[in-house]
């Protein structure tokens, strides 16, 4: 545990109720509005690291109308106020796969590769990605299995079936660095985002998703690329 004393966190831990499978709920298990009092036991930095935390994985564009770059730099930012080592791994997990979900989109809309130099994904396959990009896996299918089913349900234009895709890939990864923490602060963390990613789901709106998801193919087209912080 990073901060605070361990008996407060056990019985943090112990008034969450299990979340149960990710896609298996109409809503969380605990209320949004509960959950912030839960987290009010909180020690400060603990906190701080718990909202750095959120900074980097929330599931939605933070900053509207930001570019690539700048949206990358505040990733950074966030990573670098994280005292946990795992927390930090956990938090580049997920920016590779946005970078990997954008590159799918930008790839499916036409688009080219994105230029040498250019700032325009995070992680270790951002140059394997741009290198291989005409490759239907981008040359990252042994490290991203989900890939080729991701490819599937973009190209037949099933919005809701991508976002099953993607909010399972992070589920299963939230889950193993999940593991081993039991009543301390990362397991805190960690059911705080797995909380968020079953939140997102039981308020996904299908209809709208897809309308969002014509419009970034028609921004596409006019040669607007698909930011790292957007979704479908």
């Amino acid at each position: 545990m990073m901060g605070g004393t361990a008996e407060p966190y056990i019985m943090l831990m112990a008034s969450l109720p299990a979340l149960g499978p990710l896609l298996g709920s109409q809503a969380p298990a605990i209320t949004a509005t509960r959950l912030e009092e839960r987290l009010g036991y909180l020690d400060p930095r603990d906190r701080a690291d718990l909202d750095a935390l959120r900074a980097g994985l929330s599931w939605s564009r933070l900053a509207l109308g930001e570019d690539d770059g700048t949206f990358l730099a505040r990733m950074d930012a966030a990573i670098a106020r994280l005292r946990s080592p795992i927390l930090r791994d956990a938090v580049r997990d997920r920016l590779e796969l946005r970078t990997l979900a954008a590159a799918l989109r930008r790839r499916a809309a036409g688009q080219e590769a994105p230029p040498a130099g250019e700032r325009w994904g995070y992680g270790r396959f951002v140059e394997v990605i741009r290198a291989n990009w005409a490759q239907p896996d981008f040359g990252v299918g042994r490290s991203f299995p989900w890939i080729a089913k991701a490819r599937e349900r973009l190209e037949a234009g099933d919005s809701a079936g991508l976002e099953r895709i993607l909010l399972k890939a992070a589920w299963d990864a939230a889950a193993r660095y999940a593991d081993g923490h039991v009543f301390d602060f990362e397991a805190v963390a960690f059911y705080v985002v797995r909380w968020s990613l079953v939140d997102r789901w039981a308020r996904y709106d299908v209809a709208a998703a897809t309308t969002r998801f014509s419009e970034l193919l028609d921004a596409a087209t006019a040669d607007v690329a698909f930011p790292i912080g957007t979704n479908p």
